[in-house]
């Protein structure tokens, strides 16, 4: 490891090394994402060794979730060069998996140009985290799944509400970072207060807050949850300030004691996430009407959860052509998860994608999908090196920075070359805060892979604004009834033209017969997908096509 670059962050190492065993040391070079850390660093955190490559995503790994991207946008500043404070306080995970407080202090490096070129901090490690939140002080996600366990343990009947800000990253934009804090210790120390004698609070992910009670009904939860949107809208005081926020809820009643708690958690997410992305807010119960779900949903996504866990069981692929609109010759096509088993029979993924994507298991089965799906496409691909492969990423993977790690150990061991394949952001990235998934964005890209975005309404096209976008969908609930709705063509034909001008890929899907796909060429669009050329299929099936067995070969 001598010479060149290993040299100088040699030289500076042993500058700022110090053997104190609470504190530790790391150089980072910039340019080459390589850093040295100190050996005690090496044995607590359970690095690889003191040399790390790919060093920004190997520590970013390590971080608590809640506390990356204030990590990476610290970092970003300070690798530029700016001014700003040197101290830095973030949770880190240790070789034991307990997350620690760890106090930072670096300094930035310049070459004789003035340019940054490496950093060097040391790290006090200021002790294990406990099992509470150290912003709301609430009990964690862990103690409340806990909880939830010993709930179902001792069969007891509970309800669950959750709660969070329609969009707290606005708050964080507008007013910083500690404003949001002082925001969500409020709104926790109220929900407390509201739900005294009644049940316990608790801290979720990100700024979810959670109240679970044995003694409550719905009526008195949507009493509570009433109370907490008044308070968010009239009654937060920060540094003497009313500040008005908004807030939506979902509710669920957990009463069926063989369901795992991770299912009866993401079905509380899932109704959630409804209220607060099509219901304004509203609060959302899991087994009213509005939703249509029943007991049996719940079954239905804790069996697919256990199936996942138990390596992927029932689940298998399907594939879509995608032809040019010019000629109608194959150009690529997209993939599509599938699940069967008995006594469920063939189930459509529209029945469990929605909740999964709430659930950490989610993470393994997209990565599943993506990776068996290149192997599948791989010879296709040799055939014809124009041809592309299209995968919807889910959110738990854009979300996670270990993902660009998974993702390079995927191409590698499938072989498929990352130039023919586009992975798709859909409407469930619109939850990630803008400056992480640019990060994840740009890796992606850095990869040579393209990027797509499914155009699912105008506000989706504000993303085209800030990301590297190489391709829009634009999905059927978006062109449906084109043929009779005038400002429905209006708005295909603004964006069609946006993507044009900008020389973006665009797909028009959902052409299910030859007057739709007479309406679609009217657009400048590239390429069309629908029934009218093929439904999904398995790749057997796929490779029997008429379209694949006249698709033009370049090798």
């Amino acid at each position: 490891m001598a010479g060149g670059s290993f040299d100088t962050i040699n030289r500076i190492f042993d500058t700022f090394a110090v053997t104190s065993r609470s504190r530790y040391v790391y150089v980072y070079d910039m340019e080459k994402n390589i850093a040295r850390w100190s050996p005690n660093a090496v044995d607590y955190f359970g690095l690889t060794g003191e040399y790390i490559y790919n060093a920004s995503s190997v520590w970013e790994t390590r971080l608590h979730p809640d506390d990356r991207d204030k990590f990476i946008e610290y970092t970003s500043v300070v690798y530029s060069g700016k001014k700003t404070d040197p101290n830095f306080e973030y949770r880190a995970k240790n070789k034991n998996g307990e997350y620690v407080i760890c106090s930072c202090r670096g300094v930035v490096i310049k070459d004789y140009a003035g340019k940054p070129v490496f950093y060097a901090c040391s790290i006090i490690n200021k002790g294990i985290v406990d099992n509470n939140d150290p912003i709301t002080l609430l009990p964690n996600q862990y103690e409340m799944l806990n909880y939830m366990r010993q709930l179902k343990n001792r069969k007891r009947e509970y309800t669950i509400l959750m709660i969070n800000f329609l969009d707290f990253g606005d708050v964080n934009r507008r007013l910083g970072y500690m404003t949001g804090n002082n925001i969500l210790r409020s709104t926790a120390t109220r929900l407390v207060e509201e739900g005294k004698n009644t049940g316990r609070a608790f801290r979720g992910e990100g700024t979810i807050l959670a109240f679970i009670s044995e003694t409550m009904d719905p009526e008195d939860v949507k009493k509570l949850y009433g109370r907490m949107r008044a308070f968010t809208r009239e009654s937060i005081q920060v540094s003497g300030n009313k500040i008005g926020a908004e807030i939506a809820g979902g509710l669920i009643i957990a009463n069926d004691h063989s369901v795992d708690e991770h299912t009866i958690y993401t079905s509380a997410k899932y109704a959630l996430d409804y209220s607060k992305n099509h219901k304004h807010g509203n609060l959302i119960i899991f087994h009213n009407d509005e939703l249509e779900n029943n007991k049996s949903s719940i079954e239905l996504v804790d069996e697919v959860r256990r199936c996942v866990i138990n390596g992927f069981e029932g689940f298998h692929l399907e594939y879509q052509p995608i032809v040019a609109a010019v000629d109608g010759r194959l150009v690529g096509m997209e993939v599509f998860v599938r699940w069967s088993k008995a006594p469920y029979g063939e189930v459509s993924p529209s029945e469990f994608i929605p909740w999964l994507e709430q659930d950490p298991v989610f993470y393994s089965l997209g990565n599943w999908i993506l990776e068996n799906a290149l192997k599948d496409a791989l010879e296709i691909r040799k055939a014809n090196r124009d041809f592309y492969l299209s995968v919807n990423l889910a959110f738990m993977q854009l979300e996670r920075s270990e993902f660009r790690t998974t993702l390079l150990e995927i191409l590698r061991k499938t072989g498929y070359p990352a130039t023919g394949l586009y992975l798709e952001m859909t409407s469930s990235s619109r939850q990630m805060g803008m400056e992480h998934l640019k990060s994840q964005v740009e890796f992606i890209k850095s990869c040579g892979i393209k990027v797509g975005l499914d155009a699912v309404d105008f506000a989706s096209l504000d993303y085209v604004r800030h990301l590297p976008v190489d391709l829009i969908n634009l999905v059927p609930s978006l062109t449906a009834g084109m043929a009779d709705n005038l400002a429905s063509k209006y708005m295909i034909e603004a964006i069609t033209s946006f993507t044009h001008r900008l020389g973006i890929r665009t797909c028009f899907t959902g052409i299910e017969d030859a007057e739709t796909e007479k309406l679609a060429k009217q657009y400048p669009i590239s390429d069309l997908m629908g029934y009218f050329y093929g439904r999904p299929c398995r790749i057997e099936d796929f490779k029997n096509l008429a379209l694949y067995r006249n698709m033009p070969r370049t090798t």
